[in-house]
């Protein structure tokens, strides 16, 4: 019996032994094959060869896509390209689009086609080979804004912000690739601070010493006639040797800089406008009306039971600090990602009611807000609702071809809008670049 015992002992090791092995081998193999179609997406010679080639850091679900894809169309004078379309203009090429969750993956995927072009891949971990490779001509980003909101009380320390690790390996990369192998237009977005910050201060050195020429802007969805208030830091560098020597261009090239960050008179200029491309001086006033009403964004569906906002929540004491908008506005508050989850300064709600005559709440800041603990009286509890992800994606400018996929709940796409860009706004940054560069985008003549 104990020799019975033993051997049987000896076997079960030997199969938990083999078992364990088969494991190692297929994660090995999993992580080879992700790493091999990384290099591969590379590999493409038409990619290669194409003036548009681009990747998509951070890619979420998909907005810088959509910017290059609508600053393309404008470029050409045309309605963007679908697939029902036959234009004689270049489409972009998506060298690969990143990101770590594979939520963003699935959507983006939903949106723009599986093709092995979309990774959910740690940023922190591509090397300078993989990058170079790939030989991106534009570049878009938007680097977690979390180390730079205003709700962070240490935004002094976000070089040491795990959040910021990703960024900080893109400035390195960006310092240590090949300049023939350097793109020739980069695009970033943020919040507003991020230029303060000290991962700002090593991008604009970085984005310097590879000699690019610059331009900073302040800008929100408004100043493009869109009913939502989200202010945002973005900009566009273009690489020295890719700037355009014609006249039509030196209309746009005053917006880019050539700073030194070493030398302090030569600080940068954040801009607040481009009106040659209709993105309009920010208004003062609450509204304005330059932009169209929320009414226009709107589902064209009645049932919206589903997205009442709970009476339960509609009777506590922290629903006063709502921000209430009716169709008739032409604004609305900042989305983020936490819209539906928490009440102060997370996104406007709609007041749905037939007879539109209160023109709603006027907008206030948070910080600016008292407390009216009666505030409820003035409305029907049953047609105060959240905005809908679809809703939200068309006031961030999304076409309307985009759409989530049917396991994405309304919860997870109300967050994915709120990480979101405002795509509108961006393809407006993403023109100018284009516009000061020496650039072919338009294919042979059919």
């Amino acid at each position: 019996l104990l020799l019975a015992s033993i051997a049987l002992l000896q076997i079960h090791k030997s199969v938990a032994f083999s078992s364990h092995s088969i494991n190692m081998s297929e994660r090995q193999n999993k992580r080879q094959r992700r790493e091999s179609d990384t290099q591969q997406s590379g590999d493409d010679k038409d990619d290669e060869n194409d003036d548009l080639t681009y990747l998509e850091f951070y890619s979420g679900i998909g907005g810088w896509t959509m910017a290059f894809e609508e600053a393309l169309g404008r470029l050409e004078n045309q309605e963007i390209p679908t697939t029902t379309t036959t234009t004689t203009m270049r489409k972009p090429k998506r060298v690969t689009a990143l990101d770590h969750s594979d939520l963003c993956m699935r959507v983006f995927e939903h949106n723009f086609g599986s093709d092995r072009k979309s990774f959910q891949l740690q940023i922190e971990r591509l090397t300078k080979k993989q990058v170079e490779k790939w030989k991106s001509k534009f570049w878009f980003m938007s680097p977690p804004c979390q180390p730079h909101t205003r709700q962070h009380s240490n935004q002094e320390k976000d070089l040491s912000d795990s959040r910021s690790t990703s960024f900080l390996h893109i400035c390195s990369l960006l310092s240590e690739m090949e300049e023939s192998n350097l793109p020739q237009m980069i695009c970033c977005e943020n919040v507003v601070g991020f230029e303060t910050s000290n991962s700002f201060d090593k991008w604009r050195k970085v984005l310097f010493e590879r000699n690019y020429h610059v331009g900073h802007f302040h800008l929100t969805p408004t100043q493009v006639q869109l009913p939502n208030d989200r202010p945002r830091y973005f900009s566009v560098a273009v690489q020295a040797n890719s700037l355009s020597s014609s006249k039509d261009s030196s209309l746009y090239l005053g917006y880019l800089q050539h700073a030194d960050p070493s030398k302090e008179e030569e600080s940068i200029k954040i801009q607040s406008s481009i009106p040659e491309l209709g993105v309009k001086v920010a208004s003062e006033e609450p509204e304005t009306e330059d932009a169209a009403t929320i009414s226009i964004f709107l589902d064209t569906t009645t049932d919206n039971a589903d997205l009442r906002v709970p009476e339960k929540l509609l009777n506590s004491n922290a629903a006063w600090c709502f921000d209430i908008v009716t169709p008739k506005n032409r604004r609305s508050s900042c989305f983020t990602h936490s819209y539906g989850s928490y009440i102060r300064g997370t996104g406007s709600i709609l007041y749905n009611c037939a007879d539109d005559d209160s023109d709603g709440k006027k907008l206030v800041k948070p910080e600016e807000r008292e407390f009216q603990k009666d505030w409820i009286k003035d409305f029907d509890k049953t047609k105060l609702r959240y905005f809908s992800g679809m809703e939200l994606s068309r006031l961030f400018g999304f076409k309307e071809s985009f759409s989530f996929p049917s396991s994405c709940t309304p919860k997870q796409q109300r967050k994915l809008i709120g990480n979101s860009l405002n795509v509108r706004v961006a393809s407006k940054i993403v023109e100018l670049g284009l516009r000061c560069m020496q650039l072919n985008t338009k294919g042979p003549k059919s």
